[in-house]
């Protein structure tokens, strides 16, 4: 059964999920078109330069949308490229990841999506014994050296005819879940690897090679959650060693944090990635005058996943001016509001409950926000002006400063934080009500 828009407020918050990005059916069902340029420019450039390796950074602001906007880019492209999709936030924390665990993770992503047993099977011409081979030794002998870990049957050993691919499969699979859940020989791994990546990234540039050859595809590597470090730990992956990060012979798209964007080092990189910025949907231009085009995208995300009758047009657009042009805090506003109104036992979304959403969004940012924060973000509001000061790159990581495009390029205070300014900051007013 095809997926429509909920016609109950049960069904309304599971399908507004702010930490499931859209893809498969629900990427045709839900998606609402934002024109986006940086999506479009991506897909050419990874179309013309489909048979060479080519490092793409993806920027915006966390939850701006950038994971389904890849999702769509990966529909578009359809059959050109073996897609290889990787989230790092799932094997190691943000708060943890390294540059060794970002090359380990993909490589390992790679090899298991090669050696998956259904694409084995289908594939007209599979990739030569002697090359998985290589890959086994490297995960056996290099990845986990001394690390004790429970080692698949060689064939050989195992007196039965059983393929390489699937040892591979479960090397990979036996790392990633060590990798994960054991913080021991997470630490292990990473101290012998730091000389050795080179030999990793080596296997893996043979596997895309071959992939090439035997399937006509060239390998397309999307690593998501790249972009969810503090702007400290992030700098240390992509400004100190981009030589590893670019060494794949792959087509490679990394998320990356909005706060690196605006660091004094960004210059640095400019010869190793291509980058492309997807900026929130704006709701006014720089000068207060409304943009009906971002705000049209944000009623058509609501729309296509809820019935019209699940929500009082006013408090649609009151989530809709809190959201900041945010696609995944207009998600989650959305859900939380159909929270309060489904506990309340009403039919539909009202504006006590929207209002009740937004004031939970804003204590968030209580929490997260410092005092000598307020004064700062009380300036942006006036002159709207971005800069590498370190402090407003924290604002942006947090989103209590957020990046438009419409025109040029310009920030503004998240409108929820706005109040919060005008209780903190003297002198400060706002020239209306704010949320």
């Amino acid at each position: 059964m095809p997926l429509g828009p909920a016609r109950d407020l049960r069904e309304a918050i599971r399908i507004f999920n702010p930490q499931r990005p859209l893809e498969g059916e629900a990427l045709h069902a839900y998606y609402a078109d934002r024109g986006s340029d940086a999506r479009r420019a991506m897909r050419t450039l990874l179309e013309v330069r489909a048979d060479e390796p080519i490092s793409i950074l993806f920027t915006g602001h966390t939850g701006s949308g950038k994971t389904t906007e890849l999702n769509k880019l990966i529909e578009e492209l359809g059959e050109r490229y073996f897609v290889v999709k990787v989230s790092t936030g799932a094997i190691v924390s943000p708060t943890d990841l390294t540059y060794v665990d970002v090359i380990l993770i993909v490589a390992m992503a790679l090899f298991r999506a090669a050696s998956d047993e259904n694409l084995i099977r289908r594939a007209p011409a599979q990739i030569v014994e002697g090359v998985w081979e290589q890959v086994r030794q490297v995960i056996d002998r290099v990845v986990f050296g001394g690390v004790p870990y429970r080692r698949p049957a060689h064939p050989a050993e195992a007196g039965v005819k059983v393929g390489i691919p699937p040892i591979v499969h479960g090397l990979a699979l036996e790392f990633e879940a060590r990798f994960k859940n054991e913080p021991s020989t997470r630490e292990q791994i990473r101290k012998h690897m730091q000389d050795r990546l080179s030999e990793v990234i080596e296997k893996a540039n043979l596997l895309s090679a071959e992939i090439r050859q035997r399937y006509d595809k060239s390998v397309l590597i999307v690593v998501d959650d790249t972009d969810k470090p503090d702007p400290a730990r992030a700098a240390a992956l992509f400004f100190d060693r981009p030589q590893s990060l670019t060494a794949f012979s792959a087509a490679v798209i990394y998320t990356f944090p909005i706060a690196l964007r605006y660091n004094a080092r960004f210059g640095e990189v400019d010869r190793y990635f291509e980058s492309f910025r997807l900026p929130n949907l704006p709701l006014h231009d720089r000068d207060g005058r409304a943009d009906e085009g971002g705000r049209r995208v944000l009623n058509d995300a609501i729309v296509r996943r809820m019935d019209k009758a699940l929500i009082a047009p006013s408090a649609r657009e009151k989530l809709i001016s809190a959201s900041g042009g945010v696609m995944r805090i207009l998600i989650g506003l959305v859900q939380n509001a159909a929270v309060n109104a489904y506990a309340r036992g009403a039919a539909r979304i009202e504006d006590f409950d929207a209002d009740r959403a937004v004031t939970g969004l804003r204590k968030d940012f209580i929490a997260a926000l410092r005092s000598d924060d307020y004064p700062i973000l009380a300036a942006r509001y006036r002159d709207k002006r971005l800069s590498s000061d370190e402090t407003l790159q924290a604002l942006l990581q947090m989103r209590a400063l957020l990046e438009y495009e419409n025109g040029e390029t310009w920030c503004d205070v998240h409108p929820v934080v706005l109040r919060l300014v005008a209780e903190r900051v003297p002198g400060f007013t706002l020239p209306e009500p704010g949320l």
